[in-house]
């Protein structure tokens, strides 16, 4: 092959290696990292969400007594922090136990039988305060009392907001993919090795040149992903999201930043190792310039 072929070979095969490089760190990083559900939780422990659900809360019973005449007391006396987060932990095992394919619907339960005892006692105890008959009435009010707080208390653990993805079918979708993420990986991961294989064919006279292009397209691949990185990162761009309620603001800016983080990681690396090729390439080209 003319050398003016094997240049052009190398640039052809060289831009295709940066494109399979994204494709296989892509699926690397969601496999290993975004489908995990262990991610999601070391959110919810960093961002502390349970102290943050556990003051929602209470401010939004707060709020209600004026409509519903029952103390806000009456239900946070009932709920630890402790519940909470044992909520928040069965809303995402739950939900990555959904898209993984380990059942078949997400839904989460959450233990609050102190909760429902503290409304039936209050309610029993106003009752016989004002003497109100304990008729069927009363005992709908109750359970319409019950099922009101348990919902909220459900509705508020769900930070990551699993419950409105699968509504909006977002999470079939997903689970529907999930099956293909690992054969993704693997043919990612096989079209580099064919590139490098191929790089190392063309240039198998000058070896020193095969670090050269493996380095230009390490370099290129990691700089491509950490320009809009870098960008987030140093502008904080989802501390600019609008969300009201602060649990659900932590967990996903955490879960961003986190991810955010992780990448940048990954692609710290990937730079690192084209530097050290290119380096290598530079060193030995000298050597070999001297001899």
């Amino acid at each position: 092959m003319k050398a003016s072929g094997k240049y052009f070979a190398n640039i052809v095969i060289t831009i295709l290696l940066v494109f399979s490089l994204l494709a296989a760190e892509g699926t690397l990083f969601v496999r290993l990292y975004a489908s995990k559900a262990d991610t999601c939780l070391s959110v919810m422990e960093e961002q502390d969400l349970s102290d943050r659900i556990y003051t929602s809360l209470e401010a939004r019973f707060t709020e209600q007594v004026s409509t519903s005449g029952i103390p806000a007391q009456v239900y946070m006396d009932a709920l630890t922090r402790e519940q909470l987060d044992s909520g928040v932990r069965a809303s995402v095992t739950s939900a990555y136990a959904y898209l993984h394919g380990t059942s078949d619907s997400y839904a989460f339960e959450m233990d609050l039988s102190s909760l429902e005892a503290s409304i039936r006692q209050f309610f029993s105890d106003y009752a016989d305060q004002i003497q109100y008959p304990k008729d069927e009435t009363y005992e709908k009010k109750v359970n319409a009392a019950v099922d009101n707080a348990k919902k909220q208390v459900l509705q508020t653990v769900d930070v990551f907001r699993f419950s409105t993805l699968e509504s909006a079918g977002l999470l079939s979708k997903i689970r529907r993919v999930m099956p293909w993420l690992n054969p993704a990986m693997a043919a990612s991961a096989a079209v580099v090795c064919v590139l490098l294989g191929l790089l190392a064919w063309i240039n198998r006279k000058r070896p020193l040149r095969i670090l050269y292009w493996s380095g230009c397209s390490l370099t290129v691949a990691s700089c491509i992903a950490l320009i809009p990185l870098i960008y987030v990162k140093a502008t904080d761009y989802f501390a600019a999201f609008t969300i009201k309620t602060t649990q659900i603001y932590a967990a996903v800016t955490g879960m961003l930043n986190r991810m955010t983080d992780a990448c940048l990681l990954l692609e710290g690396i990937m730079l690192g190792c084209g530097i050290l090729c290119l380096a290598a390439y530079t060193i030995g080209a000298c050597r070999t310039s001297r001899q």
